[in-house]
């Protein structure tokens, strides 16, 4: 009895070998996953590198073959490429500093402060997790039309400055930072103001940089909006830009509309490279925030 129960224990597989397959398996999945995600990618950058009168021929092609640079060529030629990337970098800067400020103004008056309509106030803010962009989106063009700032900055810029979702981070957050501290800089004469520049601010470094780094990221990808608050074309970011530019009426040039969100695509790109490490840190952040 006891040497069939040695040889059937010896007959399993350790439990650390046990986990190592498995590992292997969930690493081989992600590989297959990964691999099915790129292909739309390389599909689209091999199209951009191909002449339309092929692309019109065999639009399946992976291979960009023939290989040419015009679609990018043409891309390049326009002359307020750069106006547009500029508008596109200032709008995005621009909105992360004031939904930063305002924002985190407001979850730290929501999280610490004691007012009258506190108890109100919040759940309305939570709301507007609750309310789609569609639904508010012709109130909001009507209300710039109105005040006649379409074809502005201040268009482009102010509509995403109240974020519902950042400023329940952000309440979330200086929760749990000790009152202690807080009290103790009270007791010290320190003002309201200065408890928030020199303790919550410094303290919620990494929930604010992922904040900002997902403000600008949305910013800059923002097409809709931009699409009909901003029609001229020195105040058009670079996404509305080269949709205009490659645009035709008869007909769709894959090759340069494929070159064109390329190459509105790279800044991205590189900005994702630079900042991975925080971005991959403040998705693990905003799920698991209590």
């Amino acid at each position: 009895m006891a040497a069939r129960t040695v040889s059937v224990d010896a007959q399993r597989p350790p439990q650390r070998v046990r986990a190592r397959r498995q590992g292997l398996f969930v690493q081989a999945g992600l590989i297959v996953l990964a691999a099915l995600w790129l292909i739309p990618v390389v599909w689209t950058l091999s199209i951009s590198f191909r002449p339309e009168n092929s692309i019109q021929a065999n639009l399946s092609l992976m291979l960009p073959l023939p290989f040419t640079l015009e679609n990018y060529e043409f891309v390049f030629s326009s002359s307020r490429l750069l106006r547009w990337f500029v508008n596109s970098l200032f709008v995005a800067v621009v909105r992360t500093i004031l939904q930063m400020a305002l924002c985190s103004l407001a979850a730290y008056a929501f999280a610490r402060m004691r007012f009258p309509g506190r108890r109100f106030l919040f759940p309305f803010v939570l709301i507007g997790l609750m309310v789609p962009g569609q639904a508010t989106f012709i109130p909001v063009y009507l209300l710039f039309s109105n005040l006649r700032l379409l074809n502005t900055f201040a268009a482009l810029i102010l509509p995403g400055v109240a974020s519902s979702f950042a400023v329940f981070l952000l309440v979330q957050f200086f929760r749990n930072i000790p009152i202690e501290l807080e009290e103790a800089a009270l007791l010290d004469g320190a003002s309201r103001l200065a408890v928030y520049l020199r303790i919550f601010l410094p303290l919620s470094t990494p929930v604010l940089t992922t904040l900002a780094i997902f403000t600008f990221l949305g910013t800059w990808n923002e097409f809709l909006w931009p699409l009909v608050a901003a029609t001229d074309p020195d105040i058009m970011t670079i996404t509305i830009g080269l949709r205009n530019l490659t645009a035709t009426v008869d007909r769709i040039e894959f090759g340069q509309t494929m070159a064109a969100a390329w190459a509105a695509g790279l800044p991205i790109v590189f900005f994702f490279l630079i900042f991975q490490r925080r971005i991959i840190s403040g998705i693990q952040l905003s799920s698991g925030i209590n």
